[in-house]
């Protein structure tokens, strides 16, 4: 009897076992199914990044080692993409063709000459240039960036960049 009885009760424990044992399972992949869809359920916005590597692409074209490229002071809007070796082309999606996603703008300051600005260039949808200084999540992504250059015969130039990267539909 008293094996009857030892029998009865471990099969019983087991049971109650087994339910908590797939509450446990279940707990866990609940966890691992929401912190998946938690990291991954959101687009990345990188238009941020895009915009500091077109600044970026933008400076190496108008200055090498500190030295301002002389022939970047001849560029203008007409052949600013090609000499710089710039791309503003997208994918077609939300019909982005028709509305261009980029706008770059810069300016190089002569010191020498009392502060003349000697090319001003601007290239791409200007109106994106609006939306720079603004706060909101659907807003395009604007940089500023400045900085100094010398000639090989030290004349100081200043050279302004803004680059505005627009892509709302896809990364926010």
């Amino acid at each position: 009897m008293k094996m009857s009885n030892l029998t009865r009760d471990k099969k019983g424990s087991d049971r109650i076992v087994s339910v908590y044992w797939f509450a446990i399972l279940f707990i866990v992949a609940a966890a691992i199914v929401y912190l998946v869809v938690s990291f991954y359920g959101k687009p990345y916005d990188v238009r941020g990044v895009e915009a500091n590597v077109l600044t970026s692409r933008v400076a190496d074209c108008f200055s090498k080692g500190g030295y301002l490229v002389e022939s970047s002071l001849q560029f203008n809007s007409e052949n600013f993409l090609e000499k710089c070796d710039l791309i503003f082309q997208t994918e077609n999606d939300y019909d982005w063709n028709t509305l261009k996603q980029y706008y770059v703008e810069v300016s190089v300051t002569d010191f020498n000459s009392g502060g003349e600005i000697i090319p001003s260039i601007d290239v791409g949808n200007i109106n994106l240039k609006d939306s720079c200084g603004k706060e909101g999540e659907n807003l395009p992504v604007c940089v500023r960036r400045s900085f100094y250059s010398v000639d090989r015969e030290n004349n100081q130039y200043k050279v302004n960049i803004i680059a505005v990267v627009r892509k709302t539909e896809k990364n926010v």
